[in-house]
């Protein structure tokens, strides 16, 4: 572990685990062991340890109902991409085939669909010799897994440790001396990937109006703001990012500051927008991972390169034909490659194709809501990034939907030096956990975590840890009194109806609950619709000194901020259709 980089280690530990939780009690002077208090909790915090730099964080996990009950959180950081090794305690090798109540048949191959590498150690062998060969296979396993995980793309690893297997002393110190394996190399041969990038650069060559189309996974590698900058400046490339516009809404955008050509989010019913990729005659996307029609509307006819390093996502989504090339690899150094090509022939510096401005108009979306309603909600945004703009290394994870989509609107209010991360894996209740898990593994890092009420209610047992841990984060829970997402999507699906199921619950105060347990609290009413805008910057205010407070406690502190739920306020965030049912043409 503490090779591989790993500080934070995060255990909820049965029987099968407690010699692996004193191996790790023991390097304290290296690793961190850390109670999550739950498995779920404990998968969440290590993944959350773990975004910023693939496999800061792991986790010891309980096996049977352990492992079943954290396999959302596994499944969630297999979609969010962070790279982590969960060690699974098993029953030990001599009960296991009489399916002890603590374990299950082929528990980890069940779970293999929710990570890329599985291993699970066999029994100790009693011969000398096969027991030497079979401790190289086991040091070797554990080096497999970190380098599996750290990508790219960064997944989860699950490591199978039987009880007698884990409690043993049987490995040669020697054996960890040895050179650790290499991260496994691209599916494709060099020469393969060679004739790709060549055929990539003459099409670059050749376009005239180049687009790029960016999701947020790629923003994820080191250089890939500036490679981006560089590449559609030499090309003279608009450069476009992928929004999500139902369910988690919230993630890190591109920014003019760092990429000049960027264009902002790609709005499929914006005319301006549409013309765009009507016009353009070449689209590059940019770790695509669900460039799809549902989410950007029908892509436009054309040549076509992918850079990607998962090519099935790509291939899944079905818009590379024949003649199109897709590059396997870090996109950031992908990027950097073809524009080392293009310039040995000549393409260093293209204007823009179209001028900037009309690139920028997104249009007023699918819901214009009414102007007083946009500014209070741009009030509410300004008021937590005037918050973070004052930190020195801010991180942002967000775990809400409604609320999300609300501060995404108005993402340019946020400091550039910002790093954003949102739910793509659509678990609700994830964010507490891995906001705290991020804390413990960046400790340079200052940690704000944007909850919606449902996702406090779902993951308030994550509380315990971060109090334990003291962990440094800023929770931000929005109160607008019912799942407002819900409510607008079954109204526009089935009709209007009372759905009292969807209220919150009547007394489960989250204020109060978070200052039982320790937790410095607040409250504050923001009544963004008001007619009085007075009182919604009275509110902001209100908030700007409470997070202020806030910021300064030494370790978690929650900050409740109640909005209304009247569906005026919440106008234009979340489309209730896809774009492959809006009739929509880009």
């Amino acid at each position: 572990m503490v090779a591989a980089g790993v500080a934070e280690v995060f255990a909820y530990p049965g029987t099968s685990e407690l010699a692996l939780c004193d191996a790790v009690a023991e390097h304290a002077d290296q690793l961190r062991l850390v109670n999550g208090r739950g498995d779920t909790e404990s998968a969440f915090m290590a993944a959350g340890a773990s975004l910023l730099r693939p496999n800061r964080g792991a986790a010891i996990l309980h096996g049977a109902r352990g492992l079943t009950n954290a396999a959302g959180a596994v499944a969630d950081a297999r979609r969010n991409e962070a790279g982590t090794v969960f060690f699974v305690g098993l029953a030990t090798t001599a009960s296991a085939p009489f399916l002890p109540p603590h374990g299950e048949p082929d528990l980890l191959g069940g779970m293999s669909a929710f990570a890329d590498w599985v291993w699970q150690a066999p029994a100790v062998p009693g011969d000398e010799a096969e027991r030497q060969v079979a401790a190289a296979e086991f040091v070797a396993s554990v080096r497999r897994a970190f380098a599996a995980a750290a990508g790219p793309p960064s997944r989860p690893a699950l490591f199978g440790l039987p009880q007698d297997v884990a409690e043993q002393r049987w490995i040669p110190a020697a054996l960890l001396e040895s050179a650790a394996p290499q991260v496994p190399a691209q599916p494709r041969r060099a020469s393969e990937q060679d004739e790709t990038l060549t055929d990539a650069v003459g099409v670059l060559a050749k376009a005239q109006r180049p687009l790029f189309l960016v999701d947020d996974y790629a923003l994820r590698f080191p250089g890939i703001h500036g490679a981006l900058d560089r590449i559609s400046r030499a090309t003279g490339a608009l450069v476009l990012q992928v929004r999500y516009r139902r369910g988690p809404m919230m993630f890190e955008r591109l920014r003019n500051e760092r990429v000049a050509n960027f264009a902002g989010w790609l709005e499929p019913r914006s005319e301006a927008h549409r013309r765009l990729l009507e016009s353009c005659d070449l689209l590059v996307t940019v770790e695509d991972r669900n460039i799809y029609e549902r989410v950007v509307g029908k892509l436009p006819a054309g040549p076509k390169i992918a850079l990607n390093t998962d090519p099935a996502k790509v291939h899944k989504n079905g818009y590379l034909g024949a003649a199109d090339s897709l590059i396997v690899g870090d996109p950031a150094a992908s990027l950097d490659r073809l524009l080392t090509a293009l310039a040995e022939i000549g393409v260093t510096g293209r204007p823009l194709w179209c001028p900037l401005a009309d690139a920028l108009d997104e249009g007023p979306g699918p819901e214009p809501a009414d102007p007083s309603v946009v500014a209070g909600r741009r009030m509410l945004t300004r008021t937590l990034a005037e918050a973070l703009s004052g930190w020195e290394r801010p991180v942002l994870v967000d775990d809400s939907q409604m609320f999300g989509g609300l501060l995404s609107d108005h993402y340019d209010e946020f400091p550039v030096k910002l790093r954003a991360f949102g739910g793509h894996g659509g678990f609700v209740g994830s964010g507490l956990s891995l906001a705290t898990g991020l804390a413990l593994g960046e400790p340079d890092a200052r940690v704000l975590c944007t909850l919606g009420d449902q996702a406090f209610t779902n993951s308030f047992q994550g509380l315990v840890a971060a109090v334990e841990q003291r962990a440094r984060v800023l929770f931000v829970v929005c109160n607008n009194g019912r799942s407002v997402s819900l409510t607008k999507q079954a109204k526009a699906s089935f009709g209007a109806a009372p759905r009292d199921y969807l209220d919150n619950v009547a007394g489960f105060e989250y204020r109060a609950l978070a200052e039982a347990i320790g937790v410095h609290a607040a409250s504050v009413s923001v009544p963004i619709g008001a007619a009085d805008q007075d009182r919604v910057r009275a509110g902001t205010d209100e908030l700007a000194v409470l997070l202020g407070k806030a910021a300064q406690i030494d370790g978690p502190a929650l900050v409740e901020v109640v909005v209304p739920s009247d569906p005026a306020v919440w106008r234009g965030i979340w489309i209730t259709t896809g774009f492959e049912r809006s009739g929509t043409t880009v």
